[in-house]
């Protein structure tokens, strides 16, 4: 049974390296003798088994001889990865960063903020992709470093289509005219002969075309724009004084450049461009140039075609041609006029990958094809969510159905769901999966379900549970997860109960509180101190929940009066709760042993209509003490009338 669909190969790697992550998995033949069995589990995983269709009452013995398999079988999360967990948690930091400036743009133009923050994207691509070259560096030939370089080529192509994205639909360009951004991405990722060029230009020889790649280098370097590398290395040439190289060095110097600042309109540069153009397509019709080579120069300053084609088979893809295509052929462009170019360009190679289809839909302008394509990307959604939180935040996506309906929010929130969820399933990062959750309103739904449902092991691992649960308002998992805890601590017997009654004010559950307070009474019966005193003294309006928890808190506040030694208001409150009646019949005769203590003092604190009131329990639950107890504290309340009485007469 092959589940190579469950799994999302590698889409910006070779074919071969895309087959090695597709994983088949050969099912025992029991398996289908007994038919199978299969259920999702928590996350994107689910469980195949044999399963039996005849009830067979077996032994224990003879079920541990048999030899049937359960197969795990779950998505390869990239993200999960150690060195890539950095990633996942600044990228949070900024993504938020991004939510709370977008609460802002509604009223202000937050654009520059924007920009911003894609770069501090780019720059966390960036280091993302350091660690992932040193951590290559470090490994020897083997499975590890194949997919360290795999990890590689993801990222890199990530952030070549980020840098693009921001150039054409984030960054703030003035006039529009994108060549100088469009020049610098090219030579910032695709840096194909920069080592040579540097190599010759510092040793300075003359006579370096001897060099293999001079020419080669002196091409790509026009391609690129870099006309002052190009004029520099040509001077290398041997032949640098004669009348061709001037020509040429001549026609490169005084080639006009367009800046926006540079105090002339876009109409009055292209007449001057074009009158250049003018000029060197006169100097190459007059066969001044007898070196093929700077024909080829001068034949793509002219902006020619067949220049570009012919050149072409010198770099990878046709992209790397799109910055020199608008460059000699239409260096006023403007960021929508890209379309052109990218078919002009991709008519000169016939290769076809992820990559070229991505930019080639960038330079079209049709993002949802882009969002389209970097989903299919092996990062498990990062890119994509990212990417298109940004674009719509940014007020630059807008996807229509086909209905004509505007559905970006619907498709920016899917993604986000998505990569929450998946964030959701790890064991450290779900916290910073219930962030993307609860960004979205659908999403508050999910993070609460998947939170209850979330493997609670230690005490821990439930207080971080609760407490980012309160931060995005989940208060039915606080509820529940307390509920939880305070059951798991009664169950660990009379010692926990603290622990108990601790969950069960958390959360807010009047049973709960009960259970965990009628325990703490019982174990205090036994013997055992009040458990959670501070608790208990500092619950405040918690108590209120229940009313076995009340007693409890007011109990644990009269032994602590009784030991500051303050005397009379601990029998007054020892008196309220039990004139109140709301103690449970097993604890009415530890609450009426209490007082004897405080009718034995030296001066009286129990007045003679509080001893009424104790005698008068005392007499309805006389069931609840012994005979001897009985008598000792009627003896006790008797006394403490006379006294009372004597005192009340001598102040009358």
């Amino acid at each position: 049974m092959n589940f190579s669909s469950f799994f999302q190969n590698t889409s910006l790697v070779s074919d071969e390296a895309s087959k090695k992550h597709v994983k088949t998995f050969e099912l025992p033949d029991k398996c289908f003798q007994k038919r199978i069995g299969c259920v999702w589990r928590r996350g994107n995983q689910f469980t195949v088994y044999p399963r039996s269709q005849i009830v067979n009452k077996t032994t224990d013995e003879s079920r541990n001889k048999t030899d049937d398999k359960i197969l795990n079988i779950r998505q390869e999360v990239v993200l999960f990865t150690p060195i890539l967990r950095k990633l996942v948690n600044e990228a949070n930091g900024t993504y938020l960063s991004v939510q709370k400036i977008s609460e802002t743009s509604k009223t202000t133009d937050n654009q520059v903020d924007f920009l911003k923050l894609s770069r501090q994207y780019r720059s966390i691509i960036r280091v993302c992709i350091e660690s992932l070259q040193e951590a290559a560096n470090r490994e020897k030939e083997g499975i590890n470093k194949n997919t360290y370089l795999s990890y590689l080529t993801i990222f890199y192509s990530i952030e070549c289509i980020w840098h693009l994205c921001e150039i054409l639909y984030i960054d703030i360009i003035p006039g529009e005219v994108v060549l100088p951004f469009l020049l610098e991405w090219v030579r910032f990722h695709f840096p194909c002969t920069e080592q040579t060029a540097a190599l010759l230009l510092e040793s300075c020889e003359v006579g370096s075309e001897d060099h293999k790649d001079y020419w080669d280098t002196v091409i790509v370097m026009i391609v690129q724009g870099r006309v002052d590398v190009a004029r520099a290395l040509l001077k290398l040439h041997s032949a640098a004084d004669s009348n061709e190289f001037k020509l040429i060095d001549n026609s490169l110097r005084s080639m006009p450049v367009y800046s926006v600042y540079g105090g002339i309109s876009t109409g009055e540069f292209t007449i001057s461009w074009k009158h250049w153009q003018a000029e060197c397509r006169s100097k190459l019709n007059s066969k001044l140039l007898q070196d093929p080579q700077l024909e080829l120069v001068m034949r793509l300053m002219c902006g020619e075609r067949s220049a570009f084609e012919c050149v072409s088979v010198k770099f990878s893809s046709w992209f790397d041609l799109v910055g020199g295509w608008v460059l000699w052929t239409a260096p006023w462009t403007r960021r929508g006029e890209l379309s052109a170019a990218a078919a002009a360009c991709a008519a000169f190679t016939h290769t076809r990958g992820p990559l070229e289809q991505i930019v080639r839909a960038l330079l079209d302008g049709d993002l949802h094809q882009v969002i389209r394509e970097v989903q299919q990307i092996s990062d498990n959604n990062w890119f994509a969510a990212h990417l298109t939180d940004m674009l719509h935040h940014c007020g630059k996506l807008r996807i229509l159905d086909i209905h004509q309906a505007d559905v970006t929010s619907r498709l920016r929130d899917s993604l986000i769901l998505e990569y929450g969820s998946l964030l959701m399933e790890h064991k450290s990062l779900w916290s910073v999966g219930l962030s993307y959750l609860c960004g979205t309103p659908e999403g508050v739904r999910r993070a609460e379900l998947m939170l209850e449902r979330m493997p609670v092991q230690t005490e821990a691992k439930a207080m971080r549970i609760t407490a980012e649960a309160k931060k995005y308002g989940l208060l039915g998992v606080v509820q529940s997860v307390s509920a939880c805890m305070s059951t798991r601590h009664l169950s660990g017997g009379a010692e926990r109960t603290g622990g108990a009654l601790a969950w069960g004010a958390r959360a807010r559950s009047g049973p709960q509180c009960s259970r965990a307070a009628h325990a703490a009474l019982r174990a205090h019966c036994a013997g055992r101190p009040l458990p959670a005193a501070d608790l208990l003294l500092t619950a405040g309006p918690a108590l209120l929940v229940d009313d076995t928890l009340l007693l409890l808190g007011k109990y644990c506040d009269f032994h602590r009066l009784y030991k500051s030694r303050e005397f009379k208001k601990a029998a007054k409150l020892l008196v309220s709760l039990i004139t109140s009646n709301i103690a449970p019949e097993y604890f009415w005769s530890t609450l009426l042993l209490d007082t004897l203590p405080l009718l034995e003092t030296e001066e009286p604190v129990i007045s003679s209509e509080d001893t009424y009131d104790i005698m008068l329990c005392l007499e309805l639950r006389s069931t609840c003490l012994s005979k001897e107890k009985a008598d000792l504290l009627r003896l006790a309340l008797a006394r403490n009338l006379a006294r009372t009485v004597l005192v009340d007469v001598g102040d009358e």
